[in-house]
């Protein structure tokens, strides 16, 4: 989705969702993998880290491996896992599934237990069925995929990240609170597009809320003019816009042309679009048009309590410490038995907020609800946060995107 070095907030869109997430249909159709004999482990935990290094995903990859860094660095000074220090294994990702594939190949081949990663969505959909067959988990702090909800990973994949599920759920939130009965849905016609936009009708309908109009754009359509004025010609309150950067801002530009003959009180962008912030579309905008975008995305930003930087960063530092917690609580640094103890730390326990607080409570006999630095995770079976926290953004008249400073917290429904 992001040609060339962009910014971080780009990076965030490729990584989570839009072009990564819009792989041919056929993504879908995952064969269900072969899992090979659990390892019995061998008392050292090992974690991989799969996150970009180079090419355009470095700039959001880099600050995530300097969070992973620390995590293990803490809990190394805590006095590690099983009585041994943990062990890391850093590999590039990539920008590609073929150099995802590879890595998670070569960090299977250096016998590590669990994986922090990929960034990509892309890149997990065409690439984790390689480190499932070895039965080795990976958790992921920024693919959010929904196609990934019912990926057949036999357990073994976990999320800190919320899924574009919750995000469903954000959006069809925010305009329930508008007092509208209804809204239009204009969506780019791929896999990703979608998905999200049958997820946001179901949480609409689930508000007693419905969809009036649902207006796919095709892939690769030069004029969206008509399917534009086809969302607009029933003058709906609210209008979805489901899309990537280019695509998004290509839709709201369209709006924007057609806002002579209706414009919806509010149009509600996903947090892919966010990354045409600075675009000459958005410049470009009708003020009356680009004053009414909202935009939803999950928060990203790592506590100012941390003295680490970058989008996502808290979330692959949770993953890490998900990962060691789970070996404490198994006694084992045997992948699987780690995996089955995922979940079960991070909810409906004494709450603790640190590694070596949480390792206290697990030495005293105690369940564990680990409350990370990126919030609240409470893992459901699936391994993926029951609930996560969602900022509003909006376009100002330069085309950059600021938050307007209200918090949304979501839980499934």
């Amino acid at each position: 989705m992001v040609p060339g070095l962009l910014l971080v907030a780009a990076l965030i869109a490729v990584a989570c969702s839009s072009d990564d997430d819009a792989a041919p249909d056929t993504t879908t159709e995952t064969t269900t993998t072969t899992t090979e004999p659990p390892s019995e482990g061998d008392g050292e935990l090992v974690i991989g880290v799969l996150l970009p290094t180079t090419g355009p995903g470095a700039q959001l990859g880099q600050p995530m491996i300097g969070a992973v860094r620390l995590a293990v660095e803490r809990i190394n000074e805590a006095g590690g896992v099983l009585d041994e220090p943990v062990r890391l294994v850093e590999v590039d990702e990539g920008a590609t599934v073929s150099s995802a594939t590879t890595g998670f190949e070569t960090l299977l081949d250096e016998g590590v237990d669990a994986i922090v990663g990929p960034a990509s969505s892309l890149a997990a959909l065409g690439a984790l069925d390689v480190p499932v067959s070895a039965g080795v988990l990976t958790c992921s702090p920024t693919a959010t995929s929904l196609l990934l909800d019912d990926f057949p990973d036999n357990g073994l994949f976990f999320r800190t990240a919320p899924s574009d599920s919750l995000q469903a759920v954000a959006i069809a939130q925010v305009a329930e609170q508008t007092g509208t009965p209804s809204v239009s849905i204009f969506f780019i016609d791929d896999a990703y597009g979608r998905g999200l936009t049958d997820a946001i009708e179901s949480s609409v309908e689930a508000r007693t809320m419905s969809v009036r109009h649902r207006v796919g754009v095709p892939v690769g359509e030069s004029e969206i003019a008509p399917y534009a004025r086809e969302v607009l010609a029933d003058e709906p309150n609210v209008v979805v816009v489901i899309g990537d950067a280019d695509a998004g801002s290509r839709m709201l530009a369209a709006l924007g042309d057609e806002s002579a003959t209706w414009t919806p009180s509010l149009i509600l962008v996903n947090d892919a679009v966010r990354a045409a912030r600075s675009s000459q579309r958005i410049v470009d905008l009708p003020d009356d048009v680009r004053e009414r975008i909202q935009g939803v995305a999950p928060l990203s930003a790592p506590p100012e309590t941390e003295n680490f930087t970058g989008a996502y960063s808290a979330h692959a530092y949770d993953c890490v410490n998900l990962i060691a917690l789970a070996a404490l609580q198994a006694g084992s640094d045997a992948p699987g038995r780690i995996a089955t103890q995922m979940s079960s730390v991070s909810v409906g326990g004494s709450v603790c907020r640190s590694f070596s607080s949480c390792a206290d409570r697990i030495a005293e006999g105690l369940q564990l609800d680990y409350n990370g630095v990126s919030g609240e995770l409470n893992l459901s079976t699936r391994g993926d946060p029951r609930r996560a926290r969602f900022e509003i953004f909006t376009f100002e008249e330069d085309g950059s995107d600021a938050s307007n400073g209200l918090v949304l917290e979501v839980s499934s429904i």
